[in-house]
């Protein structure tokens, strides 16, 4: 893989190293794309997707059983009434 920096960031990557924090430039970009994922929200997958629309199913599912409770439920009044 090739990668094409700007001569600002490539000085950086390189004064990394050079000042000791780094035993190289690619260990640089690795840490900084390391340091990218962490921050940056991974995109739902095929089973995120899958897992929501059950647990869309199953609140539609629980919406719908306490619907025909309501619905059969006997109504007691009060003895004063």
């Amino acid at each position: 893989m090739t990668i094409h920096l700007s001569a600002e960031l490539e000085r950086f990557v390189h004064d990394q190293v050079v000042a000791g924090r780094y035993s190289s430039e690619d260990e640089v970009i690795r840490a900084a794309l390391e340091q990218l994922r962490m921050h940056v929200p991974s995109p739902p997958g095929p089973g995120s997707i899958g897992a929501m629309r059950d647990d869309a199913d199953l609140l539609d599912q629980i919406t719908q059983d306490i619907m025909e409770s309501r619905r059969t439920r006997t109504l007691r009044l009060a003895a004063d009434e």
